[in-house]
């Protein structure tokens, strides 16, 4: 018997029980060395192994056909084996032959990204790839060209590669041309896998990312109904276009005034701050610092952060100090601009997408988002920095450093595989007040959660006071 198998986008707690007892049974395990690799914990140790390499799916595929006849053979897809998998090769090779074969489902990436994201796929949606091995560049284009017309949201595949780094410009060229700039992007990189990585935008600013992405990015471009709800990626399928409904927040909130229990929203939220409290513990900070890198934890589910969130010179104090006076906050891109708290929002800047940045940024040969901070440059001094996603913002900083531009405080959580680990040990090394996660993690949520957690320490302080 022959059974294409889909594993799933890599984590074995998602793999189905029919894909697993599949793979127990095998008596010939074929895939790629990706494939095999992530399912080598379940793989039996009497089951011989076929690994392939990119480019030998048709050998492989033929192969697989034969040794089915007499054996219980498994060839193994990532995500589901019938989306941009070996099902429908196996079946083209098969063609009218009477050969028993099977086709086990899985989780594709499109699923699994958007379980990360929130619910950007809760209405229509289509799913794309931009590689151009199989398909001409120009009938993709067409496609791209319809669904960007649509307005439903759409998962992209196979964004780029080390060869193929032009596709993904000219996608974004054509959805900008039919989008708004402000639709909600969501980026996964190795969803449920090691390494993994995610983070919202919004269209416009979409190449500040470029250098993150790769073949295992899935991107999520959303359509006029996604909506940034409690910093998850949401497309809202119209519940509330027919139904009378409140969110948790506001039912938790009428439920004390009330005077009612407390709903079940606000139990998980508070034994979740339980949960971080007793982390935060174990570690030698101060109650400020604790609360800061709580929200950070909190934010990213992570404990882990703990070990990464350095706090230099005093930063929490200066920065409830710089709230006080009503400095002004910098941010490099819109989504951290967006998530900082409302009671502060008339004091944040961002210029990313300034009329003037794009000359700059293509004039000097910059990112958008370091062309912004060029662009605040006055602005930056004795004010408050928070870079929440690009590495290439810090080298501008440090630049502006260089002249003589100090702000009050700087908040960096840019992440990435290239310089962005470096940078942040530049800012760690200025002297001046920090709050830096190290290495090449971060992000949106990170910095966000960083100065929010100081405006909300500052308006205690202010509560306190009177």
């Amino acid at each position: 018997m022959l059974s294409v198998v889909g594993i799933g986008p890599g984590s074995l707690d998602l793999l189905t029980e029919r894909a697993r007892t599949r793979i127990s049974s095998a008596d010939v395990i074929m895939g790629n060395e990706r494939y095999i690799e992530l399912i080598k914990k379940i793989i039996p140790t009497s089951s011989e192994v076929i690994i392939g390499k990119m480019g030998t799916e048709v050998e492989r595929a033929k192969k697989a056909v034969v040794w089915g006849n007499r054996k219980n053979v498994v060839i193994v897809s990532g995500g589901d084996p019938g989306i941009y998998g070996m099902a429908g090769l196996i079946l083209e090779v098969i063609g009218d032959s009477d050969i028993d074969v099977e086709i086990v489902p899985g989780i594709t990436a499109a699923s699994a990204a958007a379980a990360l994201l929130g619910a950007p796929l809760s209405n229509d949606f289509a799913v794309v790839s931009l590689s151009d091995l199989l398909v001409p560049w120009p009938e993709i284009e067409k496609r791209l060209e319809g669904l960007a017309m649509m307005g439903i949201a759409v998962a992209i595949y196979n964004p780029k590669s080390k060869t193929r780094t032009t596709q993904l410009e000219k996608a974004y060229e054509i959805f900008m041309r039919f989008r708004d700039g402000k639709t909600l992007v969501g980026l996964v990189k190795n969803a449920e896998r090691v390494g993994y990585y995610s983070e919202i935008t919004t269209l416009s600013d979409l190449p500040d990312f470029y250098h993150q992405i790769d073949m295992s990015t899935t991107i999520i471009i959303g359509c006029s109904g996604t909506k940034n709800i409690g910093g998850r990626m949401v497309t809202r399928r119209g519940y509330e276009n027919k139904y009378d409904y409140v969110r948790v927040e506001e039912t938790v909130n009428q439920s004390h005034e009330r005077g009612d229990s407390v709903a079940a929203g606000a139990r998980v939220w508070e034994q979740s701050k339980a949960i971080v409290a007793e982390i935060v513990s174990k570690y030698p900070l101060s109650e400020y610092e604790r609360r800061v890198a709580g929200r950070v934890v909190f934010a990213n589910a992570d404990p882990s952060f703990m070990d990464l969130i350095v706090f230099k010179h005093n930063p929490i104090e200066k920065g409830i100090q710089g709230i006080q006076d009503g400095k002004t906050i910098i941010t490099d891109i819109e989504m951290v601009k967006a998530g900082i708290s409302k009671r502060y929002k008339e004091k944040v800047k961002c210029f990313v997408n300034n009329p003037k940045t794009r000359e700059i940024a293509v004039k000097e040969n910059l990112t958008r988002t370091a062309a912004g901070f060029r662009i605040a440059k006055e602005l930056i001094r004795d004010n408050i920095v928070v870079i929440g996603n690009a590495p290439s913002t810090c080298l501008e900083l440090s630049a502006l450093l260089e002249e003589g531009i100090k702000p009050a405080l700087i908040i960096a959580t840019p992440v990435g595989f290239v310089n962005a680990a470096d940078v942040k040990e530049d800012v760690l090394s200025t002297g001046i007040p920090c709050i830096v996660i190290r290495g090449p993690r971060g992000g949106t949520p990170s910095a966000v959660a960083i100065i929010n957690a100081i405006i909300e320490l500052c308006m205690e302080e202010e509560r306190g006071g009177n």
